[in-house]
């Protein structure tokens, strides 16, 4: 298995504010498992990390529903605000996994091997890894040739940083309408043609980063904002038009485009060899995602989401945050501490753990810091992430100064 493909996982997902919608669950399941299988089983599901793409499409649409929904209510984004709720709803489970990871690192691995997953583990907690990463494989950072237990964390520094500046374009947005005194009309559609303009240059870059170096592109933040604004753009759609169709021709309709979408999805993740990913490659899980997204529709019974509705499918996609940052350090330190992958039983029971670590920690972390009154408050919202980026970036300099002496 290569690094590149190793390192392929699954972001972390937004948190939806007009309810849970069973069809965005059922995604979130179908992209996590994806990715299990992809790392478990990489012959049989060869591209299965097309499931990084899902979320990213799903996070644009969440957010930027969310991010509308204030615009209309106020007029603008209270950017502390918003950014404090990612911070209570992501960053207390990510920083548990990568302590908890990082002391089995120790005890597993010799600690003259320390070095690079330690580096990777203050990068990942300061949402930074997927730079860290591209520094690693330019040779500047030590190299390793085989996948690190938080590496994957990529992905979520890939999505903190889309969080740190969407609602500054939405804002610019705003701003722009407000200075020529337009109508709420006219600001939706001037923020539509910056995300228009967002996604065009980013696909453009994509596209050219791709072909030049696929592993940068993957992990390059402007090569992949164009799968956040196609979901971005799906949120803004419901605004601009709707489908003048009777109720029945609107349902199959959407039934259609559910089913087309999964399509697109499963068929991407079992195609032997994706064309140059992000881009072009990752059009069509992108579109299909999109498509089930705006086909949630599950007044038929032969709609997707009749079944995406099922009590274990929505379960996982509940876990699915917890499922994904416990299961790359899992196998990767079974493979570091035995030098070899996990087959068959051994597979299963890392998926078995996952789900369960999973499930705990959205019960015992995710859930009591995102409703606890007391990390409400700003300062204890950012001084807990100061605070929990300052211990991990701490640890790991003094274990990577023992494993050099």
């Amino acid at each position: 298995m290569t690094e590149t493909r190793t390192a392929q996982a699954l972001p972390a997902p937004a948190e939806p504010t007009g309810g849970i919608r069973p069809e965005i669950q059922a995604l979130r399941a179908v992209a996590v498992i994806l990715v299990l299988l992809f790392h478990l089983w990489e012959t049989r599901v060869p591209s299965g990390y097309i499931g990084v793409d899902v979320f990213f499409v799903i996070s644009g649409f969440l957010i930027t529903a969310q991010l509308l929904r204030e615009i209309e209510r106020t007029g603008s984004i209270r950017l502390l605000d918003f950014w404090a709720r990612r911070i209570r709803r992501l960053l207390p489970a990510a920083f548990v996994v990568i302590l908890v990871t990082m002391v089995a690192l120790m005890v597993v691995v010799p600690r003259t091997e320390w070095g690079p997953s330690l580096i990777e583990s203050a990068a990942s907690a300061l949402y930074v890894e997927n730079w860290a990463s591209l520094a690693r494989h330019l040779g500047f950072l030590p190299w390793v040739d085989y996948p690190l237990p938080v590496e994957h964390f990529w992905t979520l520094s890939v999505e903190e940083q889309f969080y740190l500046l969407w609602p500054l374009l939405l804002l610019l947005g705003v701003a722009v309408a407000a200075g020529r005194r337009m109508s709420a009309r006219a600001r939706v559609q001037i923020i539509v043609a910056l995300i228009i303009v967002a996604m065009l240059l980013s696909f453009a870059y994509s596209l050219w980063l791709s072909a030049q170096h696929p592993l940068h592109a993957a992990r390059s933040t402007p090569s992949v904002v164009w799968e956040f604004a196609a979901g971005g753009l799906l949120a803004l759609a419901p605004r601009l038009s709707q489908l003048s169709l009777s109720e029945r021709a609107k349902t199959a309709v959407h039934c259609v485009a559910s089913w087309s979408g999964l399509i697109l999805i499963v068929g991407s993740a079992l195609t032997p060899e994706l064309f140059l990913h992000p881009a072009p490659g990752a059009v069509l899980p992108v579109l299909g995602a999109v498509l089930v997204i705006w086909g949630e529709s599950n007044r038929s019974w032969l709609s997707p989401t009749r079944y995406g509705s099922l009590a274990p499918v929505q379960f996982v996609g509940d876990v699915s945050y917890g499922i994904y940052l416990w299961h790359q350090p899992i196998y990767v330190l079974v493979l570091l501490s035995t030098g070899e992958n996990v087959r068959s039983v051994g597979a299963l029971a890392v998926v078995a753990a996952s789900i369960l670590l999973g499930w705990l920690s959205k019960r015992f972390i995710e859930d009591p810091f995102r409703t606890s009154k007391f990390w409400k408050p700003l300062p204890r919202t950012y001084g807990f992430a100061a605070g929990g980026m300052l211990v991990i970036s701490a640890i790991a300099g003094v274990g990577i100064l023992l494993s050099a002496s």
